[in-house]
């Protein structure tokens, strides 16, 4: 297999698209309803000088600084300078600009031009035919080619890989250049350092400069806006050329600063001026808002501007890093806006469409039409501390506090105490019913109020428990109470009947209860997730189930079914669906959607309460944390639906970067490869999660949640294909994923072709090895034979007829002499001869001496047998 790379950006035209119209500026929004973000060297920035930023369609955020070239993916900053980058040979840049074809060219201080695209980096400098390696500025014409703004060599173009330069000798008034354009018409415009501004077209040069009404003579910065209009930013001033008229702006029209260092339009027509040490000035119906006055930054030296594919607004400073705005999902309201007391405990509508908040230290607070009031003690509450809220029929406002029950009606207070009848003067709950009683809970019983008269109930009247943390009704007319350690109760015709872990109940300590249109109650707990009883039936789900957090202080439900819910952790939101599938066995785990700072809320910690939380008329749903209370609108939530982008980074191996081409080969031997993938995301990228498979290697695809690295040891040597995996905080995934193919190389005697001709050799020495046996056996064989016949050839065979005396047994030989027959035997062969007697001779000879033959020895010859 050949090794392949794959990168796959599902972000790469949203970078070039309006952003979402939820995350828009608007001009007239609070300013403290924008989330502010700095990040400095302290958070991996090489230096805190920001130049330039621009965003390439992977996703990637590239700034230009002093110190190199970053790349941001909203978690990491990666740092490309002259000592990892050979092609950089200056580390300072300048200018940056993103071609139409999704590469990255960037402008250095004496070290030219460098494109970066696939993961590579070329240079271009003086060398290749630069007339300067200072680019202060880069633009990209209509026919693809490259205007190049130096500092001393004046203008050049890059077309079809050469070089052209135009000069003073040309027209431009100066060779010192700052900035280029190219508008709409083909009109080239070039600012100088001292010598104005500079406009070719029709073939000619045409200078302007303060005489003509140009703000000043160093001009920074050019930029035409979609309406056709040049604006032009200088030390002195900004200059807009408009229809053929040049209007100039300064101090004195409302800018915050003369000096103008970056000019930027977004998305929605609104044009941004950066200046030195005014801050950043917003430019909208025709007056221009000294903005950093309004949402301060971390310095009022702007220097570069860029807003993002989500909709995030980007400043680059001077001395003081990076700096982003945006607008959040929640709108939260604090101290800062009104709000008295930190940490809010309750929040609950009136029928007259205010909200009421009860803090723990700051009383109740009001909040109608915009305006915030509060009620302290000074106003005659016995207590600030206020866990619950209450807004009857008659639109008086019942508080709980820790010394008695307060009734707010027409700004004079009531309060109820124990002498009044109340079991205990710790209100923590307050619920008025459908028919107009109040139920007070406390931490030593509960009490109703009608009609004037109190009636206490406790564990001796079957309620589950004396300490009441929530009351709320159901669409049926039963009242649920949720106790702090004896799970719920029901009140039912004058009967109560307890749920709690002896009848499956998840948790006994319950902070929530929510009855739906459906007839199901969903009880939230404090550890034990969340149960619904319906039908008799309790079904529970958890953390392992999908949820978030086993903890929720308020349930709310909005218009499409999502259950929403609060804890320590922040707020997260789930479907009634999805539990239903759960329940019922169709899936294994729910989709949970989490929300927290990066969301806009000021703090992720909410609070439990009476009520802890509510939904409003006009769709809203509220919630009490722990510094103010935030507001979401689920039906203008525009979710992203777009899957997160992703990007395979770097191989590692051994430690060692691998430079990603076409086909990435890791040499043998090789022990640890480090796989390294990312989101270019900023709204939240912390919270991301990822899959990885190694085709080869993994069956199945491996869950690593935030972690942005693969790790692997010993891998057999093969091809392999790496895949990875996202998931925003939405749970939309990007299934189709980025990846990226490698061939670990094998040793010499790992390969086939060795492994092959060791086995041919191996055949080889055996039939080598039998054949020399073969060879053995048959020289052995002929060796035998041959000393067999040599063997035969030495005897002498005896034949033919022998003359044998009938008495003494001699045999007469060939010459007729008479000899013994062992002298005859002897004679005429190889034979030899031992001596012995024979049965039959020793019986004859000593017979008279006592001789026995030996039991069963035949001593008869075969004549006698015959």
């Amino acid at each position: 297999m050949i090794a392949r790379r794959t990168v796959l950006i599902l972000l790469a035209a949203v970078t070039l698209l309006p952003c979402d119209p939820g995350l828009a500026f608007d001009p007239n929004k609070p300013p403290t309803q924008y989330i502010r973000d700095v990040w400095q060297t302290e958070n991996g920035l090489p230096q805190n000088s920001i130049l330039h930023i621009a965003q390439t369609p992977d996703g990637y955020l590239w700034l230009a600084t002093y110190e190199g070239l970053v790349r941001f993916d909203g978690l990491r900053f990666t740092v490309f300078d002259s000592e990892n980058t050979p092609e950089i040979t200056k580390n300072t840049v300048f200018a940056m600009h993103v071609a139409r074809d999704g590469s990255l060219w960037f402008g250095t201080s004496g070290g030219g031009l460098v494109r970066h695209t696939g993961g590579r980096f070329t240079a271009l400098g003086v060398a290749e035919g630069l007339s300067n390696g200072i680019v202060r500025a880069l633009e990209e014409s209509r026919d693809g080619s490259l205007w190049i703004a130096t500092y001393g060599g004046g203008l050049n173009r890059l077309k079809d890989g050469k070089v052209s330069v135009l000069t003073s000798s040309d027209g431009i008034p100066s060779n010192f250049l700052l900035d280029v354009l190219e508008d709409r018409d083909g009109g080239v415009w070039v600012g100088t350092a001292g010598a104005g501004l500079a406009l070719f077209t029709g073939g000619r040069w045409t200078t302007y400069t303060t005489a003509e009404g140009l703000a000043g003579m160093f001009v920074r910065r050019i930029l035409e806006d979609r309406l056709g209009n040049v604006w032009v930013g200088t030390t002195s001033g900004l200059s807009c050329f408009s229809e053929g008229k040049l209007a100039t702006y300064t101090r004195k029209h409302g800018l915050p600063g003369d000096a103008i260092f970056a000019i930027y339009e977004d998305l929605d027509g609104n044009l941004w001026i950066g200046t030195e040490g005014g801050g950043l000035a917003l430019y909208n119906g025709g007056k221009f808002i000294p903005f950093s006055q309004r949402l301060p930054l971390s310095d009022n030296v702007v220097t570069a501007l860029r807003e993002d594919g989500e909709g995030s607004f980007w400043i680059g400073t001077e001395n003081a890093g990076l700096n982003r705005w945006r607008v959040g999902k929640f709108t939260a309201y604090t101290s800062v806006e009104g709000v008295s007391g930190r940490t809010i405990r309750a929040v609950c509508e009136s029928g007259d469409g205010g909200l009421w908040m009860g803090s723990s230290g700051g009383g109740v607070t009001s909040f109608k039409n915009g305006s915030f009031r509060s009620y302290t003690t000074g106003n005659g509450l016995p207590d600030d501390y206020v866990r619950s809220v209450c807004v009857d029929r008659k639109n008086d406002v019942w508080l709980g506090t820790r010394k008695g029950l307060c009734r707010l009606r027409g700004g004079k207070v009531t309060v109820y105490t124990t002498r009044d009848g109340l079991p205990d003067d710790n209100v923590r709950a307050v619920f008025e019913d459908r028919g107009g009683a109040l139920w007070l809970g406390t931490r030593h019983g509960l009490c109703c109020m009608k009609d004037g008269k109190l009636t206490v109930y406790g564990t001796r009247d079957g309620l589950a428990h004396d300490d009441i943390a929530t009351i709320t009704q159901g669409s049926n007319g039963d009242l649920w109470f949720g106790t702090n350690g004896g799970g719920v109760s029901r009140l039912r015709d004058g009967r109560f009947t307890t749920f709690s872990t002896r009848d499956g109940l998840s948790s006994d300590v319950v902070y929530s209860i929510y009855c739906d249109a459906e007839g199901s109650v969903w009880i939230g707990t404090y550890g034990g997730g969340l149960s619904r009883i319906r039908e008799g039936k309790i079904d529970t789900w958890t953390r392992r189930s999908g949820l978030f957090d086993n903890v929720a202080f308020q349930i709310l439900e909005d218009a499409r079914g999502q259950l929403w819910m609060s804890c320590n952790r922040g707020i997260y939101s789930v479907s009634k669906r999805a539990l239903d599938d759960v329940a019922a066995g169709r899936t294994s785990s729910v989709r949970c959607v989490s929300f927290g700072k990066a969301d806009g809320m000021r703090s992720s910690e909410c609070n439990s309460g009476c009520p802890a939380g509510c939904r409003t008329r006009d769709g809203r749903l509220w919630f009490p944390t722990c510094n103010g209370v935030v507001a979401i609108d689920p039906e203008h939530l525009e979710e992203k639906e777009q899957p997160p982008p992703l990007v395979v980074e770097d191989l590692l191996v051994d430690g060692q970067h691998v430079d990603l081409g076409a086909e990435n080969v890791v040499p043998p031997g090789s022990h640890s490869l480090e796989i390294r993938y990312t989101s270019p995301s900023f709204l939240a990228p912390e919270r991301v999660k990822f899959k990885y498979r190694l085709d080869g290697f993994d069956r199945d695809w491996v869950d690593v949640g935030t972690r942005r690295a693969a790790y692997y040891t010993n891998l057999p040597p093969a091809s392999y294909t790496f895949s990875v995996k996202a998931c925003n905080n939405g749970g939309v995934w990007n299934e189709t994923g980025a990846s990226i193919g490698f061939t670990l190389l094998p040793f010499f005697y790992q390969t086939g072709w060795f492994i092959a001709l060791c086995a041919a050799g191996t055949v080889s020495l055996g039939l080598s090895l039998h054949l020399l046996r073969v060879r053995s056996l048959r020289r052995r064989r002929e060796e035998l034979a041959r000393q067999v016949d040599d063997a035969l050839a030495k005897i002498k065979v005896l034949s033919g007829l022998l003359p044998i005396c009938a008495w003494c047994k001699k045999v007469r030989d060939d010459q007729g002499y008479w000899s013994q027959i062992e002298s005859y035997i002897k004679k005429h062969s190889e034979a030899e001869f031992t001596h012995g007697i024979c049965p039959e001779c020793a019986r004859k000879l000593y017979e008279g001496a006592g001789y026995a033959a030996p039991p069963d020895t035949d001593t008869t010859s075969p004549s006698e047998h015959d």
